[in-house]
């Protein structure tokens, strides 16, 4: 229980420190961009696109399908298992940017799908494994900004990620 006293102390400091971030009319905005790039709609439309436009499509679109059929019933077993509160309902007087799709934060599911993305990518089109690791690294971020998840819950969502990788290959 210590152990995990000391994690919601630094999650609280280090979402605090983002309030200076979030605070920003430009970072703020920027930031609530980039989180709902993370909202599926561009995975899909992608991955939609690669079937039209290359010859590998069809079973990038098969591995993403898979990857996301096998995330989601986790990630929502974890969510309903740990039940932690989102940080702007803790009462740290730092309101998030956006309405959240539901009420806990951990682990983080923008994040662990963004890292399931561009880890098939990366698989699948290796050229664009850079940017797409790039692109999940910055909605996790954007997650924190935005006011809706701790750090922890960042990492925990990129440890999900990894899991289903690892059970894909």
């Amino acid at each position: 229980m210590v152990l995990l006293s000391y994690l919601q102390r630094f999650d609280t400091y280090c979402y605090c420190l983002c309030s200076g971030i979030r605070a920003r009319p430009v970072a703020g905005r920027l930031a609530v961009w980039i989180s709902r790039s993370g909202d599926g709609y561009a995975y899909f439309a992608i991955a939609l696109a690669s079937v039209l436009l290359n010859d590998s499509g069809t079973a990038y679109f098969k591995h993403l399908l898979l990857a996301f059929l096998i995330e989601l019933p986790i990630y929502w077993l974890l969510k309903s298992s740990f039940k932690r509160r989102r940080p702007s309902d803790l009462g740290l007087s730092l309101a998030a940017l956006i309405v959240a799709s539901d009420k806990f934060s951990f682990p983080s599911g923008h994040t662990a799908a963004a890292f399931i993305f561009a880890g098939i990518t990366h698989v699948h089109f290796p050229e664009f494994g850079v940017i797409c690791y790039l692109w999940a690294s910055a909605i996790g971020a954007s997650r924190i900004i935005v006011g809706v998840h701790f750090p922890s819950d960042i990492l925990a969502g990129v440890l999900l990620a990894v899991l289903i990788w690892e059970l894909m290959l």
